[in-house]
């Protein structure tokens, strides 16, 4: 039925936006962490080293670093890059202890210091 309509755009993003309440209010009761943080840009940053890569065509799957030769899946990398800026809201100025994911990509445990503030 909204696959026609001209409200189908909005109503999508209506649902999403009661997804992020509930999400908001969950965390807060369960005395989780909850932040929102800016999503623009990330496929033009690279999540290794932070440079700016580039705009690139949706046509473009990869994620290749000019900078530090980092590559994998565009999609992959702007996640990367939204957990970093997530990370970095939680401790601005603290070394942050991360465990390798265990799935084979990530190298061990390693300390990442927030700067952005």
């Amino acid at each position: 039925m909204w696959q026609r309509s001209f409200l189908s755009k909005s109503s999508a993003d209506f649902g999403f936006g009661q997804f992020i309440d509930i999400l908001e209010w969950v965390s807060f009761r369960t005395d989780t962490y909850f932040s929102k943080v800016d999503h623009r840009y990330t496929s033009q940053e690279c999540p290794e080293c932070g440079a700016r890569t580039g705009k690139k065509d949706l046509k473009e799957r990869v994620h290749e670093c000019p900078e530090c030769a980092y590559t994998t899946g565009r999609d992959h990398a702007s996640a990367l890059v939204i957990r970093n800026r997530g990370l970095d809201l939680v401790a601005v100025g603290q070394p942050v202890q991360e465990k390798a994911s265990g799935d084979g990509r990530s190298g061990g445990e390693f300390t990442r210091l927030a700067t952005n503030l």
